[in-house]
């Protein structure tokens, strides 16, 4: 009797380091990989003979045993980094200037503040006639504010939360009244991140406190 037939074999292809999105302690941690082939093999007896169609290739992390596709090897975290911030700095700025649009009214005390907030937070300047163009930008368009947070959220520690609350409290209270809409966008916020209102609470409580 002859026993022929097909299997998939794992083969070595390449190998080096790379920064595995799994295990890597820091942004200049790399990790040895291996790449890996599943070729599908003509068999005789069991004994893989004539090589097939590619079946699938993937990268393994030699250090967590992780798999992933082969463009993790273009993974860098020191750009992914900086993309996340540069995008937490905007939602940050849209976050303030909606703020300042709670009342009806824009005053120019919010919008000191808010030039203070965000040359704190980015080392950058920003100009009253950009705040006022984001202001209109969002009124003409309702830009969900709250969903722009929701989706910032899943990568945010407690400490990015509570800078969002606090950056959007000291625009609140920048002309000295703290209007109904006002709190009800901030609670809005908090929620939008799963922040409880205790944790809400303590966090304005800290800044009344500073």
């Amino acid at each position: 009797m002859i026993i022929f037939g097909t299997r998939g074999v794992t083969m070595h292809a390449a190998s080096g380091e790379f920064h595995c999105p799994e295990c890597s302690s820091s942004l200049n941690a790399k990790m040895n990989y291996i790449h890996k082939k599943v070729r599908r093999f003509f068999t005789l007896y069991f004994i893989p003979l004539i090589p097939l169609d590619l079946h699938g290739e993937y990268v393994e992390c030699q250090q967590c045993r992780g798999t992933y596709k082969l463009d993790v090897l273009d993974y860098d975290p020191t750009e992914e980094n900086a993309r996340f911030e540069a995008e937490y700095h905007r939602v940050v700025k849209l976050v303030m200037v909606r703020m300042m649009l709670a009342d009806g009214v824009v005053d120019e005390e919010e919008v000191a503040s808010i030039q203070g907030i965000y040359s704190h937070l980015t080392g950058q300047e920003i100009s009253v006639e950009e705040i006022r163009e984001e202001g209109s930008d969002i009124q003409a368009s309702q830009r969900d504010i709250c969903s722009m947070v929701r989706q910032l959220a899943s990568s945010l520690n407690d400490n990015g939360k509570a800078m969002v609350i606090k950056a959007a409290f000291l625009v609140a209270a920048a002309d000295g009244e703290f209007h109904d809409q006002e709190k009800a966008l901030i609670t809005d916020l908090a929620h939008a991140m799963s922040m409880s209102d205790a944790v809400l609470k303590a966090t304005i409580n800290d800044m009344l406190q500073e």
